[in-house]
């Protein structure tokens, strides 16, 4: 590589940026599950089965997400 010429994708701090904003987004959706479950659980006395299956919808959801952001990323280098 020669100098000044930047590396696929844009410099590091750009590429690290990306994927620290995709571990947010992941964790974002997981903790969401957690937040919404528990506060229906509160709501309908079911407790822990709202908050059980919303957390576990929550990974899916942030699993589907990062494929989705990683493929993006793919296409961009």
């Amino acid at each position: 590589m020669t100098a000044g010429r930047e590396p696929p994708g844009g410099p590091a701090f750009v590429r690290y940026s990306k994927y620290g904003a995709l571990a947010f987004e992941f964790l974002g959706a997981i903790l969401a599950g957690v937040f919404i479950g528990s506060q229906l659980d509160r709501h309908f006395g079911t407790d822990p089965w709202l908050v059980l299956g919303m957390t576990i919808a929550g990974t899916a959801i942030g699993f589907y997400r990062m494929v989705q952001i990683l493929r993006r990323f793919e296409r961009t280098l």
